[in-house]
């Protein structure tokens, strides 16, 4: 037991040994050891409800993040980015996140924490758990509506193919809804140079109506209702109702159109939304 005792007071002797003079004479007097440096090991990947932000994503009022201090469980924890774009931190006040990214508000942190003397080394994540100040909402006939980060410039075209596209059901066309209230704008997606093109903004809508259609009805194999698409002819929607029956007669069709029946239409004049082509029977 003895020898037990003599080995331990020579391992203590030797770490006091080890310690500079000034921190033996710190410890001495009573006072607190010093800051005990972060481990070298690389932390434990975060876990929770947060979710890794897009490296272009640029914090705002609003947005909820998780702030995780490796080793300090303590000073870990999960609030919302105020009014003036600053976060309450333990120790550390009001820490400024507007305009920051996920990474940089990190280090900001870290550095804060190393410069007043409460950490030595830290290692410090951040995620956001809440989008709130940069999104542009997706609805209507997509594969995948919700809200979508603004991390980096998007046009309305870019934005609905991150949402997948209109579906079979949707229309070749989109409305956008302002945030900056200018009033709802019909965008055709074959317009890539200017409506198709237009860069969102935060609180953008984009929705996606249903398809409009294009009714083909008389003497046709297969009558009813086919999706309209910009620069169809009549000749290409006779043709997806199968075509003429042996009766139907190619030159007399018969077009309404806002409930008005057109007069001198061929089949090779352009559809437009909501036509009705009626093929007639022939004249024997």
């Amino acid at each position: 037991m003895r020898y037990k005792f003599f080995q331990i007071g020579l391992t203590v002797t030797a770490a006091l040994a080890a310690m500079p003079a000034g921190a033996q004479t710190q410890l001495a007097a009573g006072a607190a050891p010093p800051a005990i440096p972060a481990a070298p090991t690389a932390p434990p990947a975060a876990t929770g409800a947060g979710t890794a932000a897009p490296a272009g994503y640029r914090l705002g009022p609003d947005d909820e993040i998780k702030v995780s201090v490796y080793g300090q469980p303590d000073l870990s924890l999960i609030t919302r980015i105020k009014a003036d774009g600053s976060v309450r931190l333990a120790m550390l006040g009001a820490v400024d996140a507007r305009g920051k990214t996920t990474a940089e508000l990190a280090d900001a942190i870290a550095g804060a924490y190393s410069r007043g003397g409460y950490l030595q080394n830290p290692s410090v994540n951040v995620e956001v758990s809440q989008y709130v100040s940069r999104f542009v909402t997706v609805l209507g006939n997509v594969p995948q509506a919700g809200n979508y980060p603004l991390d980096r410039p998007y046009s309305v075209a870019a934005m609905l193919a991150r949402a997948g596209g209109s579906t079979t059901n949707g229309a070749n066309a989109v409305i956008l809804t302002p945030a900056d209230g200018s009033g709802p704008v019909r965008i055709s997606l074959s317009d890539l140079g200017a409506g198709a093109g237009r860069q969102l903004a935060p609180g953008d809508i984009l929705f996606v109506p249903p398809a409009e259609k294009v009714y083909v009805y008389g003497q046709v194999q297969q009558p009813g209702a086919f999706n309209f698409a910009a620069g169809q002819t009549f000749r290409q929607a006779l043709a997806l109702a199968g075509g003429p029956t042996l009766a139907g007669s190619t030159k007399r069709i018969k077009v309404r159109r806002g409930g008005k029946e057109i007069e001198g239409v061929s089949l090779d004049d352009t559809v437009q939304p909501e036509d009705v082509l009626i093929i007639r029977e022939k004249l024997f």
